[in-house]
């Protein structure tokens, strides 16, 4: 055999090989690929008891519900907690990524696909106990300082209702300090975290009520409609057979 012809035998030979090789990893990247894809990616905040951080777990009313109705469907699932503006952010844009326990509200409508109810529970307005904070009703409670977190359903609430001095912080923790040191005079918060704090001997009380609210899973517009069914299907299950009940009274 020439020389060239047994170059070109060895090349060809080579181009076969390597062609083989790159076909393979093309394939086992596709199947990553495709295989992360169906990873369902779950955001939340440290917002006991909705959600927090148990040791190396997330645990709470909100995140037992998710673990069960995920358990339930078999879709493979992560979680992380974030701020709750990230947290509420991711799930708005990348597929395959919801976020709990969020408040079903009028702006965030049309920007989600939910799955619900996780729950439903008032929303309060709550003020540091002996601070003479005494609004009367709404109208007259609007003309507070009133302390809420950046990116909450909150501040939605708020506005709707007229509130003008709205004071914004990064997280709820800090809001609260503000309230008990008097930089803010109330807070709006849900029910379930007011019984917390108060169980915790934190000195504040429910000053009036600012909205019937409906908890829920809010996924991103790019999860796939059978996904989202599944999620619902699980979910309705648990509240015909008790489970969802069974989970609120862990953290009542």
């Amino acid at each position: 055999m020439a020389w060239s012809d047994r170059w070109r035998f060895v090349m060809t030979s080579f181009g076969r090989s390597l062609a083989t090789v790159l076909l393979a990893a093309g394939i086992a990247l596709s199947a990553s690929a495709a295989s992360a894809e169906q990873r369902l990616h779950f955001t939340t905040e440290q917002y006991a008891p909705f959600n927090f951080a148990q040791g190396e777990e997330i645990a709470g009313l909100g995140a037992d519900q998710v673990k069960e109705i995920m358990r339930r469907t078999g879709i493979p699932f992560d979680m992380e907690l974030l701020p709750w503006s990230r947290a509420l952010a991711l799930a708005g844009k990348r597929p395959m990524t919801c976020v709990f326990t969020t408040a079903h509200t009028v702006d965030r409508d049309k920007r989600f696909k939910w799955v619900e109810p996780l729950l439903v529970e008032r929303t309060l307005l709550i003020r540091a106990e002996g601070s003479g904070v005494e609004p009367a009703n709404l109208t007259t409670a609007s003309h507070y300082r009133t302390g809420t977190q950046t990116g909450d359903y909150t501040v939605e609430l708020l506005r709707n209702a007229g509130f003008a001095k709205i004071d914004l912080a990064r997280d709820l923790d800090l809001t609260l300090k503000k309230l008990l040191n008097g930089r803010v005079d109330l807070m709006a918060v849900s029910e379930s975290y007011l019984h917390r704090l108060r169980k915790q001997g934190v000195p504040v009380e429910e000053a009036a009520v600012l909205h019937e609210q409906v908890f829920s899973i809010a996924c991103s517009p790019k999860t796939p409609d059978e996904v989202v069914a599944r999620m619902q299907g699980a979910l309705t299950a648990m509240i015909a057979d008790g489970t969802q009940a069974e989970i609120h009274a862990r953290y009542n």
